[in-house]
């Protein structure tokens, strides 16, 4: 067995630990179970999301010094490049920092997808969850909600997790632009994938955006310190 399969196994006995958690509290259901997984997964990426937001919002605030050292530097591209890397270094930023949890998130959502597409239910009566018959498959009765509630709760991160204007034009207009092109592409894939899935990504989400918005908190209240 490789890695990837080991981690899809895994994921199948994370599935099945948490149902039999649900058990004991006298609530047995695998959409449970996924709720429960999707906190725990959630928290233990809490350090990298914090790192997260700190890379984008330095980021953002050192955006003009970037944008002038280009401009003074614009005939000598080596030159400019070695200004922006000790820019960075100055600042204790990581260009790509940013770009961490999202890479760590991939394949957690593609193992989980494929645990749930092979997975056995020790009791598929319990594979349910609320109106779902089966999480395990797309939602047949009503096929529209989870995807629009999925959509919906990825913009609400977004914006949460994106810092205040810095003036660079170009920036803002590629954060817009996926404020729009993301929602839409994470629901069309809660439409399409098993519920299971979705309804993962939405309690993501919702658990991401209420981390972002303690960040945010207690980033305003450190400013608020620094300056006075």
């Amino acid at each position: 067995m490789n890695l990837w399969e080991q981690l899809i196994a895994s994921f199948s006995k994370f599935i099945e630990f948490f149902y039999q958690v649900t058990i004991f509290f006298g609530i047995p259901s695998y959409g449970l179970a996924i709720i429960l997984i999707t906190i725990v997964i959630k928290m233990a990426l809490y350090p990298l999301t914090v790192k997260q937001m700190r890379s984008i919002r330095v980021m953002s605030e050192i955006a003009p010094k970037h944008k002038a050292l280009q401009e003074k530097y614009k005939k000598d591209p080596q030159k400019a490049q070695e200004a922006v890397v000790a820019l960075y270094r100055e600042h204790g930023v990581n260009p790509l920092g940013g770009c961490l949890p999202m890479l760590v998130q991939l394949p957690i959502l593609i193992a989980f997808y494929r645990s749930l597409m092979s997975f056995t239910f020790t009791d598929v009566e319990h594979a349910g969850f609320l109106w779902v018959a089966n999480i395990a498959y797309p939602d047949n009765q009503f096929p529209f909600i989870l995807p629009i509630v999925a959509g919906v709760s990825t913009f609400i991160q977004m914006k949460v997790s994106t810092p205040p204007s810095s003036g660079n034009s170009q920036s803002e207009q590629t954060q817009k632009m996926m404020a729009i092109i993301m929602p839409i592409m994470i629901a069309w894939m809660a439409y399409s994938f098993a519920a299971g899935l979705a309804l993962y990504w939405v309690v993501f989400n919702v658990v991401g955006t209420l981390q972002q918005l303690y960040i945010n908190r207690k980033t305003e209240r450190e400013k608020g310190v620094r300056a006075a």
